[in-house]
């Protein structure tokens, strides 16, 4: 009895393990001992990651959105009534997406200025761009190209002073960026609609001042962003560059003078 129970009785778990990896299967023990993560977790933070992130964009920039939602309606109705079709007003909102340039671009169209003269013009007033897409390139760095053409495409001077901002204060990745200009691009393309629509029936909204709700905006972003001295110098220099500029008649000069020459006060300033 004593002799069938040592034969019945199982062996001890280390020697049946040393027996499986002789024959080459896995030890039950090994297979054990291995944490085990559960699938899709990582990418699941990730994921909650950047839908934290973008409800945050959402909440710091419906006001941005508000007045992009005015200027986009105006630029609708003062391109309407300047005689261009709604094709073409619609179709420039979808590929130009700059306030600034499609303006310009609606008054010179309006004076039958020769076609030349308009591109070269928009190319003009967008060179700021580059100066805004130098300072994000480094933020930017590890995505594909595909992403990075679409985050060049959607660059404006909100997307750029939102993004700035939250990196600013240790935001990362795309997230934050893409979802506010994504916003604002569908923003201002149904606001162009809705004064394609309502262009006949109005005046012009100039009259009322709604030109200057973008530049309302601007400022309230600045102030926000300004939390050291040198930003301060920094804010003030740009402005009296560009104010300056603007009053001797060269507005499409002045962001682009000021965008050169506050960097540089900036690093006399922080010494």
């Amino acid at each position: 009895m004593v002799l069938r129970r040592r034969i019945e009785e199982p062996e001890p778990r280390v020697v049946r393990d040393a027996h499986l990896r002789q024959s080459g299967e896995p030890a039950a023990v090994s297979r054990a001992a291995a944490p085990s993560t559960p699938p899709g977790t990582s990418s699941h933070l990730i994921d909650e990651e950047e839908r934290r992130v973008s409800r945050l964009a959402f909440g710091e920039g419906w006001p941005v959105l508000g007045t992009s939602l005015l200027v986009g309606t105006t630029f609708g109705v003062v391109a309407r009534q300047a005689g261009l079709l709604p094709v073409e007003i619609i179709g420039m909102s979808l590929l130009v997406f700059a306030g600034a340039s499609q303006f310009a671009m609606v008054q010179l169209l309006s004076e039958s200025a020769p076609v030349p003269i308009v591109i070269a013009s928009v190319l003009f007033i967008n060179l700021r761009h580059l100066l805004m897409a130098t300072s994000l390139r480094p933020r930017f760095e590890g995505l594909s190209r595909t992403r990075r053409v679409l985050a060049a495409f959607f660059l404006t001077d909100e997307s750029f002073a939102m993004a700035t901002r939250h990196f600013r204060r240790g935001g990362r990745g795309l997230a934050y960026y893409l979802t506010f200009a994504v916003a604002l691009f569908a923003v201002w393309n149904v606001a162009t609609i809705t004064g394609v629509v309502v262009g006949g029936s109005v005046g012009d909204p100039r009259r009322l001042g709604v030109d200057f709700a973008i530049t309302a905006t601007f400022i309230g972003i600045v102030v926000l962003a300004v939390r050291r001295p040198a930003h301060v110098v920094v804010a003030i220099t740009a402005a009296a560059i560009s104010g300056a500029l603007a009053l001797l008649g060269a507005p499409t000069i002045a962001v682009i003078t000021a965008g050169l020459v506050a960097p540089l006060i900036a690093v006399f300033a922080r010494r």
